[in-house]
């Protein structure tokens, strides 16, 4: 019972509470505790909205990254610029389970806590080729509930820039361990059929991280989408394969991510103007949710949010928040394009030592 109501305390609390006994200190550094921390603290988490904003200037537009400070969203005019509240901004990634990554140069890797203030530099990476080569980046960061601390898995794509074609078979993976911070070459999956290029970023799930990957060449109309899963605890890739309905659904129209603590799809249905949401609650089973009615002037999903909620795109490029059991749409006065949601959540991962 103590354990659950601690749950529920911010990470500013927790960090005064440590100094009450040594079991509570205890408590609060172990991975088990922290990743309970994070699940419980869904009520404080606040939005992350990142996007390419040219209302300043069309010809010169600028990636932005948007903090929303009032957790309901009651009050959509609480915001502060993210990148001012950083100690690094060199490509900036996540959050992700309550931690930020910050790619530096491509070799080096930064990792900050935002609610611990804690910054902690990785060792350096040992690439295959040299920095120019990197073509893309793709990672994933959980826990491994089995041996009951962190890992953060990075993968990196070469391409040869006198060809100009990107290197499939050259990928390279590294797992880092949190447990003794170090970096391990990891290499035991064939990605030439997997389009890694296109990938987005992670989420995890169940002791797993997944991504949604296009399978064979990419196509701006219509894609076969997969999900790779990799299992933190017994390191291996595995492919899931989707909902039958996004072999016909062009990659701008669905997005994947977590509904419910569910591995689910946000499908925008063009022909019909309504959105369809599929869960996969059993192993392998998708099952479709709910439509929605028809929504005008829409062609976008954007990303589900708390209480059933989801984002979604206008035809003029304004971001909306649908919420299905009222039909009320919230206008946020953000225009721009690319937009990504992403959950600031408050971790006690500490990041020192």
């Amino acid at each position: 019972m103590v354990v659950e109501i601690l749950s529920k305390f911010p990470v500013k609390s927790l960090l005064r509470f440590r100094c009450v006994c040594k079991s509570w200190y205890e408590l609060f550094e172990s991975p088990s505790f922290i990743s309970k921390h994070l699940k419980a603290g869904n009520s404080n988490t606040r939005l992350i909205l990142r996007y390419v904003d040219s209302s300043d200037d069309p010809e010169f537009p600028r990636l932005r990254d948007c903090l929303f400070l009032d957790p309901t969203l009651a009050n959509i005019s609480l915001e502060e610029d993210l990148l001012l509240l950083m100690p690094i901004d060199d490509h900036l990634r996540g959050p992700f389970e309550g931690l930020f990554i910050m790619f530096i140069g491509g070799d080096e890797i930064a990792l900050y806590n935002r609610a611990t203030r804690d910054l902690k530099f990785l060792p350096k990476l040992t690439l295959i080729d040299n920095l120019e080569s990197i073509y893309t980046i793709m990672f994933g960061l959980g826990l491994d509930p089995k041996c009951n601390y962190y890992k953060l898995v990075y993968i990196v794509t070469y391409h040869d820039s006198e060809l100009g074609e990107v290197l499939n078979d050259s990928r390279q993976v590294f797992i880092y361990s949190f447990s003794d911070n170090s970096w391990r070459n990891f290499q035991v999956f064939e990605f030439g059929t997997y389009d890694l290029n296109e990938v987005l970023d992670c989420t995890y799930h169940n002791g797993a991280c997944h991504w949604l990957v296009p399978f064979g060449p990419f196509h701006p109309l219509c894609c076969h989408y997969v999900i790779l899963s990799f299992d933190m605890s017994d390191e291996v890739f595995e492919e899931i394969q989707g909902p039958n309905c996004l072999l016909e659904i062009a990659p701008e129209h669905t997005v994947f991510g977590l509904y419910n603590d569910s591995l689910s799809f946000l499908v925008f249905d063009e022909r019909e103007s309504c959105f369809d949401i599929w869960t996969m609650k059993e192993r392998y089973h998708w099952t479709k949710e709910f439509s929605t009615t028809p929504i005008l002037a829409v062609d976008a999903p954007i990303g589900f949010w708390k209480n059933d909620t989801f984002f979604i795109g206008s035809n003029t490029e304004e971001l909306l928040l649908y919420d299905p059991n009222s039909e009320e749409i919230i206008d946020f006065q953000h225009k721009g394009c690319c937009f990504t949601i992403f959950f600031d959540k408050e971790s006690l991962f500490t990041l020192k030592g």
